[in-house]
């Protein structure tokens, strides 16, 4: 059995993706984990107990806050909106991931030529 982990990349990709979702609007738990799934088709696929953890990070952080809706009878849906700190941590966080990428392919498409 093989050791590789298929999620080992995206799970760093994690809070990225939530702070680009909330750019463009505020959305709850599931509508988020249904996003990003849809939007990759399944390539990323997000389980709530993961996302959960970082998005409490992030409300602790002040990057994003929280609003209750209440829902059907007895049910509430928690939505996230992204504050001016979570602004500014999506714009680090693209500008990182878009150097690593591209630093990255690089060193993948370099033909090494001194091991002859």
């Amino acid at each position: 059995m093989s050791a590789y982990n298929p999620n080992y990349f995206r799970k760093g990709l994690l809070p990225l993706l939530l702070l680009h979702l909330l750019k463009e609007q505020d959305m709850y738990g599931y509508e988020l984990v249904k996003t990003i799934s849809s939007r990759t088709n399944g390539v990323i696929s997000v389980k709530e107990g993961a996302m959960y953890p970082v998005l409490y990070q992030m409300l602790e952080a002040g990057q994003i806050s929280e609003r209750r809706v209440p829902y059907k009878k007895r049910m509430t849906h928690i939505y996230y909106h992204l504050e001016e700190p979570g602004h500014r941590l999506l714009q680090e966080l693209k500008q990182e991931y878009l150097h690593v990428t591209q630093t990255m392919m690089e060193f993948l498409e370099n033909e090494d030529t001194d091991h002859e």
